[in-house]
């Protein structure tokens, strides 16, 4: 029963390899049309279509560095309002990371997914200089539902050098936050079947994670009854007119400056 179970495991990863492969070439195509100036805002949408297939299809496998590498992957096509010179070297790194991934030339045995995140392309925005983002070398992970709120505090962050990665999953966060061990974590109070709360009580109670700065953003004061249970080290950052002055304070509380 158990080898049943093994070889099933095993072909399904051999499945996803193949779809794997066959996506990553079809956001090839996109990458050589955009190049060529052939119908660039269809390229963008191909593109940004494919890279969501390929994140769907990763999370029924265990593949771990091409689902890290897919979600960054995913992030900055969400991001992406221009496939210019800049975004398709940038997709184009993306791309080779996982066929290297999948020609094993990038294994999990020989690989830090923290370092090997952290030297994915950054996201662009209009105001920011990806090189910028690089100086500080800080990664933020951003639990938080809402896609406009989490456009802001990615904005505020990236005003002071700082990537950031979002995912609105709970259950995500957790992997996330072991794999690429970011800097700072910043979850919303209300995500999913777990909270705010509930999450930040999860990641200071595991070892590999207890150590990372975690914030909470809500629209609560800080003293109300719904967030005594967080862990004493947790910051608070509120919405609204103190979000700003809030998460100036919590960086510098954390010493990320």
């Amino acid at each position: 029963m158990t080898k049943n179970v093994i070889d099933l495991d095993d072909q399904m990863l051999a499945d996803f390899q193949d779809e794997a492969r066959e996506i990553v070439n079809a956001i090839d195509v996109h990458l050589q049309n955009a190049r060529s100036k052939t119908n660039i805002d269809a390229a963008l949408t191909g593109i940004q279509r494919e890279v969501f297939n390929l994140r769907y299809k990763g999370k029924s496998v265990n593949a771990p560095l091409i689902n890290l590498t897919s979600h960054r992957l995913a992030d900055y096509a969400t991001a992406c309002r221009d496939l210019n010179e800049d975004a398709i070297n940038d997709i184009q790194s993306f791309v080779d990371k996982i066929l290297g991934i999948l020609d094993g030339e990038i294994t999990g045995d020989s690989t830090d997914s923290a370092e090997f995140v952290r030297e994915l392309p950054s996201k662009r925005s209009p105001d920011i200089d990806p090189n910028w983002l690089k100086k500080a070398n800080v990664e933020a992970l951003l639990v938080i539902p809402q896609k406009s709120m989490a456009g802001i505090v990615e904005r505020e962050l990236a005003a002071c050098g700082y990537r950031s990665s979002v995912t609105k999953s709970s259950f995500e966060a957790l992997e996330l936050a072991v794999r690429t061990r970011p800097d700072f974590i910043l979850v919303a109070k209300t995500i999913d079947e777990l909270d705010g709360v509930d999450l930040a009580n999860a990641l200071q109670a595991m070892p590999k994670t207890r150590n990372i700065p975690i914030a909470v953003l809500t629209a609560d004061a800080p003293n109300h009854p719904s967030l005594h249970d967080l862990p004493l080290r947790t910051a608070i950052i509120r919405k609204g007119g103190s979000f700003g002055d809030d998460l100036a304070e919590a960086l510098a509380r954390f010493n990320i400056t």
